[in-house]
C-alpha cells in the first residue's frame, strides 16, 4: 500500500478554508441571514373619484329631485349606463322605501346591461295622499370578469293618481267634467263618435 503524504502547504490551505467556512457559519447563525420576516414600504396609490354619470356603472336620476310620480303609473325614475368594455350579463336593481304610507308596487329594470348602453328603470309607486319619499336604488351587476354594486337614494314625491271613474256628463256632444254624473263607457263612445 502506498501512503500519501500531505505537504504542509496543502494542509494549511485546507485548514484555513475550513476555519473560514466555520467562521462564516457562526456569523450567519449569530447575525441571521439576509432574509427578512417583515417589510414596510410606502407605495403611491392613485384613486380617481368621478361623478355617477361618468362611473363604470353610470347612474342618472331622470325624475327631478322631489318631482312628482303619479301613483299607479310607471315612471322612468333613473337610468343606468354600462361603461365597462364588456357586457354585464347579470344585472339586478332593487328599489325600496322606508316611508310608511308609500309602497313600491313594481320595478321594471333590465336583466342585462350590454357594454356601452344605457337602460331605464321604471318604478310604480302606490300612495293615498301626496308624500315626499326617499327611494333607495340598489344595483348589482356582473359579467366578463367584473362585478359592480351601486347604492343610491333619490327623493321624489308620490302623488295620488286620478280616480278610477271620472265625473262628467255630455253636453251637446262634448264632455263636461263639471257634472256630478259618473262617466260611463257608453258616454265615452258617444263622445268619440261625435254624438
Amino acid at each position: 500500500m502506498s501512503t500519501t503524504t500531505r505537504t504542509p502547504v496543502r494542509a494549511s490551505a485546507l485548514r484555513t478554508l475550513s476555519v473560514l467556512l466555520a467562521f462564516t457559519a457562526v456569523v450567519g447563525l449569530v447575525l441571521g441571514t439576509a432574509g427578512f420576516s417583515a417589510m414596510e414600504a410606502d407605495r403611491g396609490l392613485a384613486v380617481n373619484v368621478t361623478d355617477d354619470t361618468s362611473a363604470y356603472l353610470g347612474y342618472e336620476p331622470v325624475v327631478a329631485e322631489s318631482a312628482a310620480i303619479e301613483a299607479g303609473r310607471p315612471a322612468v325614475a333613473v337610468t343606468y349606463r354600462n361603461q365597462f368594455s364588456g357586457d354585464l350579463t347579470a344585472f339586478d336593481v332593487d328599489v325600496s322605501t322606508d316611508h310608511p304610507d308609500v309602497t313600491v308596487a313594481s320595478v321594471d329594470a333590465p336583466e342585462t346591461l350590454p357594454g356601452g348602453t344605457e337602460r331605464p328603470v321604471r318604478v310604480t309607486l302606490e300612495c293615498d295622499r301626496e308624500a315626499p319619499v326617499e327611494l333607495r336604488f340598489d344595483a348589482d351587476g356582473s359579467g366578463g370578469g367584473v362585478s359592480v354594486s351601486l347604492n343610491r337614494t333619490h327623493e321624489v314625491t308620490c302623488a295620488p293618481g286620478a280616480p278610477a271613474e271620472a265625473i262628467g256628463r255630455l253636453t251637446d256632444g262634448n264632455l263636461d267634467a263639471s257634472g256630478d254624473e259618473p262617466l260611463t263607457s257608453e258616454m265615452v263612445s258617444k263622445t268619440d263618435r261625435g254624438g
